[in-house]
């Protein structure tokens, strides 16, 4: 039975049909077509019969946080920024790239002079614009025109040129209409079909028992994916992705907290969508990754976490102490650290898998006696030799350089290893910015333009074309994480992002946005439930490490 909670998240998320292009919106063309929408009736002559301004305001002034009024170890980039006085286009950005299966976005600008605005769509092949005339400072395409858009417009620039006109008595006032102007793209490459996320209110902590959701990019549709039910912490989790997945491979791996009483049970969860049967593992797991033929898992494994929420709900501090890296085997569910990831000096996280399945690349920073002193990480690289690990080596220009390096993901085709990198911290961090490191030999890496300098832009998960990098980022209000996409050139190059597009916003994060690259449904209880008989299972297997410690958290 769905909790009260759940329930309510649902209704407020509300139920909308996917949107496929029928047969009627194929030979739909809306060049040359005029639309209206709100409650003024204006003629588009009040706008063409105007000079065009465009304005020659600066960025408006912004509101910064009083840093002398909060804690000193609180530190963060955002500011408020104030509303455009004149007509400014503010999504989507200027040569943004949607992807070809996202549903209709929503076009928005700020001004504070104007009453009245007409927007046009230029799409290539179009022998005239789309107008539309409108008095609302957004406004959204129905579904038969965004694919009409979209269809003519694949591959080659949409030019969007917006005008603002302010009324009196129902004329223009003055001689003049402001004006603003953009171009987006639309991909020849559509992205994977599904991405599965939490749905998390701040403040975070550790009583929270959140839900997992998934979403068809095609539609704006949540659905239920894996619930917590009021006593289960479902948190990081993971899928094996690579250009070809059969379906016969497709897995999950889920790091699981269950309240029992006073007491709190730590699994690892794996689900095979197959065979639609989970297994759990009693280890203390956190951050992991598959590697590419989905047989085993590196995953972050910890005796204690270090939390300490900040005050303004941006984030949180979160420390996995006394970590190492161990392998788990999917079928056998055994498990052991790797060496050269597992040295007791350190702490070791957030593991990913080369694409070819021979190197491991993790984060490391000293352990500190005081566990939220503030940590820098490194990207550190070892081989994985069958299990058997080796010397671990820095990632040039990805460790060692003043600041917090962590959360490497390849790409599927092995060219790419995506990053954040930060003043410190490993994750959710205010400062954290996105950088991209290509795999030949002797490269360097390079900070991605998809980001903000004033907020954070965080975990990241890449399509299995390797074409497209979907990211967490808090530029909307510094709160709330917002799901973006980004598209990578064959240089590594990122384009303007674009927003999923969301009929409404909820005051929820998108925590842990994860591509998938099939449509899928979980027995939740097949893999949750199972950890109602932790409390009489055998003690787990001794994992042999450099902190000597059993993968369910306990000293040996």
């Amino acid at each position: 039975m769905i909790p009260a909670a759940t329930r309510h998240l649902l209704a407020a998320l509300g139920t909308v049909a996917v949107l496929v292009p029928s047969a009627r919106a194929a030979e739909h063309s809306p060049a040359g077509r005029t639309m209206r929408e709100g409650r003024i009736r204006a003629d588009a002559s009040i706008f063409e019969s105007a000079s065009p301004v465009r304005s020659d305001e600066k960025p408006p002034a912004v509101v910064l946080f009083d840093q002398s009024k909060l804690p000193s170890a609180y530190k963060t980039p955002w500011v408020e920024h104030r509303v455009y006085r004149f007509l400014k286009i503010v999504r989507p950005y200027d040569g943004a790239s949607f992807p070809r299966n996202t549903p209709p976005p929503k076009i928005s600008w700020e001004d504070e002079t104007d009453d009245v605005w007409m927007l046009s769509l230029k799409a290539p092949g179009w022998a005239a614009p789309l107008s539309v005339i409108t008095d609302r400072r957004e406004w959204r395409p129905d579904a038969a025109t965004w694919e009409a858009i979209k269809r003519a417009g694949t591959g080659g620039w949409i030019t969007l040129e917006l005008r603002g006109c302010a009324m009196k008595d129902g004329s223009r006032a003055g001689d003049k209409v402001y004006l603003d102007s953009l171009r987006f793209r639309v991909s020849e490459h559509s992205t994977d079909p599904l991405i599965v996320y939490r749905f998390v209110t701040p403040l975070f902590h550790g009583l929270k028992t959140p839900d997992i959701f998934s979403r068809e990019v095609s539609s704006y549709e949540s659905k239920m994916f894996l619930p917590g039910a009021g006593s289960f912490c479902t948190n990081c989790h993971s899928f094996p992705i690579k250009p070809s997945v059969p379906n016969d491979q497709i897995k999950m791996s889920i790091a699981v907290r269950r309240n029992v009483g006073d007491k709190a049970y730590k699994i690892l969860g794996i689900y095979d969508f197959a065979s639609r049967k989970g297994k759990t593992l009693n280890i203390n797991s956190f951050f992991m990754g598959w590697n590419p033929d989905g047989t085993k898992i590196a995953v972050t494994g910890g005796d204690k976490v270090a939390v300490r929420p900040l005050i303004t709900l941006e984030t949180q501090e979160f420390y996995v102490l006394l970590a190492d890296i161990l392998i788990v085997d999917a079928k056998t569910l055994s498990a052991h650290s790797l060496p050269g990831a597992s040295d007791g000096r350190y702490m070791e996280t957030l593991p990913t898998w080369s694409a070819d399945g021979e190197t491991i690349v993790f984060a490391r920073a000293p352990e500190l006696a005081n566990e939220f002193a503030e940590r820098k990480f490194n990207l550190y690289k070892v081989p994985y030799n069958n299990g058997q690990g080796g010397i671990a080596t820095p990632i040039p220009g990805a460790s060692h350089n003043g600041l917090s390096n962590y959360a490497a993901r390849f790409s599927p085709d092995g060219k790419w290893l995506a990053f954040n990198k930060a003043d410190y911290s490993s994750l959710v961090a205010p400062t954290s910015d996105l950088w991209i490191l290509s795999t030949e030999e002797g490269a360097m890496p390079r900070e991605l333009d998809c980001n903000v300098p004033y907020a954070g832009d965080s975990h990241h998960s890449w399509s299995s074309n390797s074409r497209w990098l979907l990211f967490a980022s808090k530029r909307d209000d510094g709160i709330f994480a917002r799901i973006y996409i980004t598209e990578i050139d064959e240089h590594g190059r990122a384009s303007p992002p674009v927003e999923l597009p969301c009929l409404e916003q909820t005051m929820f994060c998108y925590n842990v946005p994860e591509f998938v690259k099939h449509t899928l449904t979980v027995d939740a209880m097949d893999i949750l439930e199972k950890t109602g008989t932790l409390e009489g299972r055998d003690a787990p297997p001794d994992v042999a490490g450099g902190h000597g410690r059993a993968p369910g958290g306990k000293q040996q």
